[in-house]
């Protein structure tokens, strides 16, 4: 029986490092930023402005908008709305 709990909690510890390693990097991409390249293109396909370097992410689930925090520009807040938004971590 003992053998069997054991088996069930390393099965069980084994399959959550992945949630473990996405947990870690929300809270690091929540409190520090994570270095970044966004890209924004118009509705047709069109770039507009590209981003580089440390930053924080939102999005609004309720719109399209994407609020961007440019940590090494002094925490300059983008709003971006009505656009496609590529986001890649480097």
């Amino acid at each position: 029986m003992k053998k069997i709990l054991l088996g069930i909690g390393i099965i069980g510890i084994l399959g959550s490092c992945a949630n473990w390693e996405d947990t870690k990097k929300d809270w690091e991409s929540s409190t520090e930023g994570l270095k970044r390249k966004v890209e924004v293109y118009t509705l047709d396909g069109k770039l507009i402005k590209t981003y580089e370097g440390l930053m924080r992410v939102r999005s609004a689930k309720e719109s399209s908008m994407v609020s961007l925090n440019l940590i090494e520009e002094g925490n300059r807040r983008i709003m971006i709305d009505n656009a496609i938004v590529i986001i890649e971590e480097k």
